[in-house]
Formats: C-alpha cells, structure tokens, sequence
C-alpha cells in the first residue's frame, strides 16, 4: 500500500476514536497512517472492527468503485499487549 497522500489532498487524515457511548466521551484516539491505493486514507469510509482474544481485526473499503483499483477490501490485524 502506498504511505503517502493523494497529492492536492493534503488534507486528509487518518485515524479512530473509542467513543463512551453514554456519555459520548472520546475515551482514546488513534492515527492511523495508511493509504489505500488510489491515495485515500484508509479510514476515510466507514470500516468495520473485531475482536478474538488478543487479536483486532479492522476491514475497510476506503475508495470508491471507480479509483484506484476499485473497491478493495483492505485487511489489518493487530495483536492487543495488556498495560500495566
């Protein structure tokens, strides 16, 4: 995947947020730097997260039909340390 932004798009950025759904609190933020082929920030459309035990699994589709090469499904995985 490309690391770099479209260019005359600098403004895009990437990035989640843990939302309180209470209280609609911003628990926790986290950049997400990456590029989908067409040059769009993977989390510019919505995205889907899972957990299993230590492992989160993000899918996202960031382009439209019609860029890059389509719509890709793109894939992450991350393995969860416990702080402390």
């Amino acid at each position: 995947m490309p690391r770099r932004r479209r260019s005359g798009d600098d403004d895009q950025l990437g990035g989640m947020a843990l939302i309180d759904l209470r209280s609609h609190r911003v628990l926790c933020e986290v950049p997400f730097r990456q590029w989908s082929t067409a040059g769009h920030v993977v989390t510019r459309n919505p995205l889907k997260l899972a957990a299993d035990g230590d492992t989160i699994t993000m899918w996202a589709a960031p382009d439209n039909g019609d860029e890059g090469n389509g719509t890709e499904i793109l894939t992450y995985r991350a393995t969860v340390h416990p702080v402390g």
